[in-house]
């Protein structure tokens, strides 16, 4: 019997027993669940720098194959101090800690609309022309991707650029965030960064990412996108979906149905920032605790995502949460302050109902 099955029995056995698992194996390390969906996909987690080293890091290579940066990757992070101007330090470290340990690593993100530094929109106190912020996007991105050229698998190269139904949110006729990027330079700012990464590394994996990717016209959008960008000669490699989901929000069958959208598109699929909130309106503070009925309900939502990615394993290639556990969650400051349990783990470490649930989705006869 190797681990995978061997795993799978004693959880077995103790939910036959009527033993919570996560109380019964706290003296050691849970499963792997790298090792159990490995057949199926890559599995793996947004870290930080200080996650990647000690205890941490060995919880890390335990449960993941692939890492991404929750934060040190992105523009914010690597530029703040002007063109050309990089600060490496925190993201080389948790590259080459996450290499150390045989874990593979996703670039997040180049291109966004949020977490940019200033500079790179204005020039002697005005906003910068066309032609400069095309030469500042080619710049960033060539010496970012070449920096970490064969130590970074994929890359998300650009970053929430289409919304559909956002009131807050203003956007082109054809669904195109009016962002700085998209407002000075227009639509092709998609096609110059994918351009730019793939000069700097034709090995890279290069995705568009995205929140809400069950959304038809969101779909309708992504699909024009790749169609567009493969007719220009465009290299593009997959779509992530972010899935920042809740307990009750999206209907299975239209999160599938974009599966299978995209699907025939000819590109690979990422879910990329997967975490599923106990607030069944995720811009709302209405869970004061993660009571068990709360926690089963989660369970299920994680199992039926888990059954589908696997349903779905021959377009989807990777599986990434988004935090290691609740405590650590973006979801307890955003959008507001609150209490939350999106995750697998709990604050103390330890796995949740969900996490046997995927367990059993992964170890499930087929």
């Amino acid at each position: 019997m190797n681990r995978r099955h061997f795993s799978a029995a004693i959880s077995a056995s103790l939910l036959a027993g009527g033993v919570t698992p996560s109380l019964a194996l706290a003296a050691q390390p849970p499963p792997s669940l790298a090792q159990a969906l490995s057949p199926f996909f890559a599995f793996g987690a947004a870290v930080t720098p200080a996650q990647m080293q000690g205890r941490d890091a060995a919880f890390i290579q335990q449960q993941c194959a692939v890492v991404v940066a929750e934060n040190a990757m992105k523009p914010a992070e690597l530029a703040a101090a002007g063109e050309g101007r990089y600060d490496f330090t925190a993201a080389d470290a948790l590259v080459d800690a996450a290499l150390a340990r045989g874990l593979k690593v996703r670039g997040h993100t180049l291109i966004w609309h949020n977490q940019v530094p200033d500079w790179m929109f204005v020039e002697n106190g005005k906003t910068v022309s066309r032609t400069t912020l095309i030469a500042r996007l080619q710049r960033y991105v060539t010496d970012v991707v070449t920096h970490f050229k064969g130590r970074v698998f994929a890359w998300d190269v650009v970053n929430e650029a289409i919304s559909f139904g956002e009131d807050d949110v203003k956007t082109d006729a054809d669904g195109l965030r009016l962002s700085p990027w998209r407002t000075i330079i227009g639509p092709e700012f998609i096609a110059i960064a994918f351009r730019a990464a793939a000069a700097a590394d034709p090995a890279a994996l290069l995705f568009y990412n995205d929140y809400e990717t069950q959304n038809p016209r969101k779909v309708a959008a992504i699909s024009k996108l790749v169609k567009q960008l493969k007719a220009e000669g465009v290299k593009i490699d997959g779509i992530g979906h972010q899935a920042h989901y809740t307990v009750t929000h999206p209907p299975m069958a239209a999160f599938e149905q974009a599966l299978i959208e995209i699907g025939k598109l000819g590109v690979t699929q990422h879910i990329t920032e997967l975490d599923i909130a106990l607030n069944a309106d995720l811009m709302k503070d209405g869970v004061s605790a993660a009571t068990p009925e709360l926690l089963a309900l989660q369970a299920q939502r994680y199992a039926d995502f888990f059954h589908l990615f696997i349903k779905h394993r021959a377009h989807v290639s990777a599986v990434l949460v988004w935090g290691l556990d609740d405590e650590h969650s973006w979801l307890r400051y955003w959008p507001m302050k609150r209490f939350e349990a999106p995750l697998l783990f709990d604050g103390a470490r330890q796995p949740k109902p969900a996490f046997w649930a995927v367990l059993k989705a992964a170890t499930a006869p087929r």
